[in-house]
């Protein structure tokens, strides 16, 4: 690495060290207010954070990086080895035993969300931990993903009855990621909407109704639909590219540079407006603790909160696209291409901002809240059983302290929006001359500015 390299890693760094010296207040779901600030300090921490990040970028990093970065890396595990298929059966068998788990508790145990383990299972440790996972370690959903296991399964099965070769497990070739969109805001939709999430015979329906979506799909249209029609195979997969964990395409288990990934996630429509309903979900989560929201919608309950949630879904949601699209639009006057063209290229750049949402929402929630899941696993069904032991665990509130979860809040805000940033420079400076790669960034930053105040401003519940 050259020295101007080093010296424009190092202003970048610094840029998000000044921006976040002091801790923004935040919560989780459920969670808690930590150390609230004046919100001019953090839309002034945020746009410094963002825009010092800009300056470095056009200054030091003028030719492209993430593609030459994306598959090269020292070899971790090589996955062809039969011990590790042999891994990769266990972890599958276990993918369809918890789901199985799940399902009966959901179905046939205890109707009161507070001690059936469906609620959490589902909602913490699953949609929570699975996203932190995803981007730190790579693509683990697809060890364990049931849905892919039950498909594979029902073809064998076929295949054998009728004497035949199971068929490949590419689909149709018809199918884009808008099936797994429609998945995607199904299951936002019954997290942050529905007025009774919580229920574990609700939790039920929607898995039940999931479940046959996906292997239904899979039957007619052949194995390939789970892998473009599960939304969360979807979005694990995403937020894997960030990670420096990766398989490449003869098995191997690689390292590689974060996020490099980003730049060779395939081109399928329906991506962009995937991350956007993704985005625009977690903003609103985060608008629902809001003094506005509770004005409008705080005394609701039953059908009517539902609705006035959807609403609010659909809305905030749609802001959050109508922003991007803006920024592609504005950027499409300056290098006079087409905005559809430029809204596919730059998408991907936003995956760290969804990522940087999820830890910024939801980390206190997965590490005080997710502790339930201790008292659960002893009693799954919420009949009263101590199976491990662990029943009677008591959940330490103390276990981190506001100013650290303040800290992670802060910084996942921060560095998410200047990671993005980088990708989007990186997408720029492989496509024009540098000085035109520059200039096309500047709707991008002002939209990324806009996501950055806007987050930590909802952190607040401002």
């Amino acid at each position: 690495m050259t020295r101007r390299s080093r010296l424009g890693i190092a202003t970048v760094l610094a840029g998000v060290a000044v921006a976040v010296a002091t801790p923004a207040a935040a919560h989780g779901i459920g969670g808690r207010t930590d150390l609230p600030l004046p919100a001019w300090q953090l839309a002034w921490a945020a746009g410094f954070a963002v825009a010092s990040s800009f300056v470095a970028l056009g200054a030091f990093w003028s030719q492209p990086r993430l593609v030459a970065a994306a598959g090269g890396g020292r070899t971790l595990v090589d996955t062809r080895r039969p011990v590790i298929r042999c891994l990769e059966f266990i972890t599958k068998s276990i993918g369809v035993f918890l789901f199985g788990v799940l399902m009966w508790a959901a179905w046939r145990g205890n109707p009161n969300g507070a001690v059936n383990i469906a609620g959490d299972a589902l909602l913490i440790w699953f949609w929570v931990g699975l996203q932190l996972v995803s981007f730190l370690l790579g693509d683990v959903w697809r060890m364990f993903n049931p849905f892919v296991t039950i498909a594979n399964s029902g073809a064998w099965v076929r295949a054998k009855i009728r004497g035949e070769e199971a068929a490949p497990t590419e689909d149709t070739g018809r199918l884009s990621l808008w099936p797994a969109v429609a998945a995607i805001f199904a299951y936002l939709w019954f997290e942050l909407a529905y007025h009774s999430t919580d229920s574990p015979r609700s939790i039920a329906v929607f898995l039940t109704v999931y479940s046959v979506a996906m292997i239904g799909g899979a039957t007619v249209e052949g194995r390939g639909w789970v892998r473009r029609a599960d939304g969360f195979a979807v979005l694990f997969t995403k937020l894997a590219a960030m990670s420096p964990i990766h398989r490449d395409d003869d098995g191997r288990l690689r390292l590689r540079s974060p996020l490099a990934g980003l730049s060779t996630l395939p081109d399928i429509p329906g991506t962009v407006p995937f991350i956007l309903v993704v985005l625009g979900s977690t903003t609103f989560d985060g608008f629902t603790r809001s003094s506005i929201w509770l004005d409008i919608a705080g005394e609701q309950t039953g059908w009517g909160r539902t609705v006035s949630s959807t609403v609010g879904l659909l809305v905030i949601t749609g802001l959050v696209a109508m922003a991007y699209s803006v920024a592609i639009s504005a950027m499409a006057n300056i290098t006079r291409e087409e905005s559809v063209e430029l809204s596919r290229l730059f998408g991907p750049t936003l995956v760290p901002i969804a990522a940087a949402y999820a830890v910024a929402h939801y980390f206190s929630f997965l590490v005080l809240t997710g502790q339930r899941m201790f008292i659960r696993i002893s009693d799954p069904a919420g009949r009263g059983w101590d199976l491990f032991g662990t029943a009677d665990y008591a959940i330490d509130w103390t276990i981190v302290s506001p100013a650290t979860i303040a800290w992670v809040q802060t910084l996942a805000i921060a560095i998410g929006h200047v990671a993005g940033v980088a990708a989007a420079h990186d997408v720029a400076v492989s496509r024009y001359d540098h000085r035109l790669a520059v200039r096309s960034q500047y709707p991008m930053l002002a939209a990324m500015i806009l996501y950055t105040v806007l987050g930590l401003f909802l952190l607040l519940g401002a």
